[in-house]
């Protein structure tokens, strides 16, 4: 039987694949409609990175049919929800290099690709040095817990990535809102403290164990994407 923490891990995870499949689909059909296509790129971020928690969520759904936790022979579980990593970062890279003019963006663009390209097959090749695993004792009793091993080659790059979220969307628009006056202050402040709780509440999910205060963590992941939603969208 699926413990109190095992309920608190799954529908939390649940929460955040549909909110992201739901939010995502919201930002974009708000673009079309108002011809921002930079939140379409938003939406697509938004989606892929509720997808991050689908490991957990079909885990949590297979425990909930079955009593049983998922085959996890091949890593699948942390396969399943990683591989969405890479399209994230590199979709909110693309944002803040659009918003902020970077000269030879498209460089910086490719070389965010290639590590993608370089994280996925990683994971793939060896799912059980990338990350640790931590299954229950008693199947069913609990969801699979697994974390980003941090000295791995994955951990690493996983480390590139959110650093670079951080560096190009946190502090660049930080900046730039220190800069700014009025409306524009405000819109610049809200992208970056929307990408400084995506980065700081992603890596604590990465690297730590659930436990009651996931549920805090995954609001605060939630919460970046309307603080970057507001954050990009036109003044009405």
């Amino acid at each position: 039987m699926l413990s109190v923490l095992g309920w608190i891990d799954g529908l939390t995870a649940t929460g955040v694949v549909l909110f992201g499949l739901i939010f995502g689909s919201f930002f974009i059909y708000k673009s079309k409609k108002s011809e921002a296509n930079i939140i379409t790129y938003l939406g697509l971020a938004t989606i892929f990175a509720g997808l991050m928690y689908l490991g957990v969520f079909l885990d949590f759904l297979i425990v909930l049919i079955t009593e049983n936790n998922i085959e996890n022979t091949y890593g699948v579980v942390a396969l399943l929800s990683y591989i969405w990593l890479a399209p994230a970062i590199i979709t909110s890279i693309y944002i803040g290099t659009r918003l902020l003019s970077l000269k030879k963006k498209w460089y910086l663009l490719s070389i965010f690709v290639v590590l993608g390209i370089i994280f996925d097959v990683v994971i793939f090749l060896d799912p059980f040095r990338a990350f640790d695993f931590n299954p229950p004792t008693i199947s069913g009793d609990a969801l699979i817990d697994y974390n980003v091993n941090t000295f791995s080659l994955a951990g690493i790059l996983m480390a590139i990535f959110l650093l670079s979220v951080t560096m190009i969307l946190g502090l660049g628009f930080l900046i730039k809102s220190v800069k700014a006056t009025g409306f524009l202050r405000k819109k610049l402040f809200l992208i970056s403290i929307g990408a400084f709780c995506f980065c700081i509440f992603g890596l604590i999910e990465g690297l730590t164990a659930p436990d009651i205060y996931v549920v805090i963590v995954r609001i605060g992941y939630l919460l970046s994407f309307w603080l970057l939603y507001f954050g990009l969208k036109e003044k009405e």
